[in-house]
């Protein structure tokens, strides 16, 4: 990195940068982002939430981030202020932009370390970092401002895109295509084989070549040891936008939607499709061959056994019903011993017919 280079920016910069106005010194200088706990002079911070007000009283942060800048002067806050509707979302974006600001100036140029092994043909962007042991197979295209961390292996013919991140110990499977600014966490296995088999007659299990891909979108976040199985024929698609978290199996050809989240120990059978903009919750399992409309929230522990057509919030596994039905049922399920001990009482009161007085 160049000596001279200076990581911190003014707080009147990163206003003007993401529309937000300044109110204090505009000249005021930080170069990270912190909690308001735990900010020093030389931080930036916000407040999102109400219920750190007290935080924002102590904080020794120089600049803080605000919605109402006039009502943290009333608070007694004497530090700068930058005033936006969404002090959550500021953060978001500057803290990310300051991040991929100084690995540019930490990255001048592309370096690979004397340990890794680059296959013939491998294409290599700017100011690219590949990490010890790394493997790297031929005619693999590494676009410009990606980390590719220690221990990764990528297989022949991969594309990564700009501005990526590999953490230690990412596999890629040959042929496998991932968007710019994918962040994909360690142990994560793109491209394994998916789980075909085909029964034969002595009972015993033939194995369905994975001959497909796997296409992941830009921007695309991928957690610690998740799995991603290659297609049959088609690829597996992952859509821009969609956020994984740890430990999720996604089987081949399923296609997941745009801006779809997803939490952790997800299971996802065989040629799902899911739409964009859902939300599966930990530990859900959705079968193969359905489809899941846009915009559908999964709880967790959910079992999807059919196709979701209409989007709403579902929730339960006896079976999986919209979920203000299944508070209904929840609710009658509860209650069942209360009505078994009702309707025996019931049956006990009630008079005999058609017996003779003894």
């Amino acid at each position: 990195m160049d000596a001279s280079y200076d990581p911190s920016i003014t707080a009147g910069e990163l206003a003007e940068r993401f529309s937000a106005t300044v109110m204090g010194d505009p000249s005021t200088r930080i170069d990270r982002f912190a909690s308001l706990a735990s900010a020093r002079q030389g931080c930036a911070s916000f407040l999102s939430s109400p219920r750190y007000r007290e935080q924002l009283r102590a904080t020794q942060a120089s600049v803080v981030v605000v919605s109402d800048a006039a009502a943290a002067r009333q608070m007694g806050l004497s530090c700068t202020l930058i005033e936006t509707h969404d002090p959550y979302l500021f953060f978001a974006k500057a803290a990310g932009w300051l991040n991929r600001r100084n690995r540019q100036a930490l990255v001048p140029h592309t370096v690979v370390h004397p340990s890794a092994i680059l296959g013939p043909g491998v294409t290599l962007g700017v100011r690219v970092s590949i990490g010890p042991g790394v493997v790297v197979g031929s005619g693999a295209i590494i676009d410009e401002d990606t980390d590719v961390d220690a221990g990764c292996i990528l297989g022949e013919g991969v594309s990564i895109g700009a501005g990526s991140h590999l953490h230690p110990r990412v596999t890629i499977a040959p042929g496998c295509r991932i968007g710019a600014r994918a962040l994909i966490h360690s142990g994560a296995v793109i491209g394994s084989d998916g789980f075909g088999f085909a029964p034969q007659s002595d009972r015993s299990w033939l194995k369905i070549p994975q001959v497909g891909g796997v296409l992941i979108g830009d921007d695309v976040e991928i957690g610690a040891n998740t799995t991603i199985d290659r297609g049959t024929l088609d690829a597996t698609v992952i859509e821009h936008g969609v956020k994984l978290d740890n430990q999720i199996q996604i089987a081949h050809n399923v296609v997941i939607g745009r801006h779809t989240a997803i939490a952790g120990c997800v299971g996802i059978a065989g040629s799902a499709r899911i739409g964009a903009f859902c939300q599966i919750g930990g530990a859900a399992g959705i079968l193969g061959h359905l489809e899941i409309a846009e915009g559908t929230i999964i709880g967790p522990m959910s079992l999807v056994m059919s196709s979701i057509l209409e989007p709403g919030k579902y929730v339960g596994v006896y079976p999986l019903q919209h979920q203000a039905d299944w508070e209904k049922s929840a609710a009658m399920v509860r209650r069942l011993p209360e009505f078994r001990r009702q309707v025996n009482q019931e049956l006990r009161d009630r008079p005999s017919h058609g017996k003779k007085e003894g």
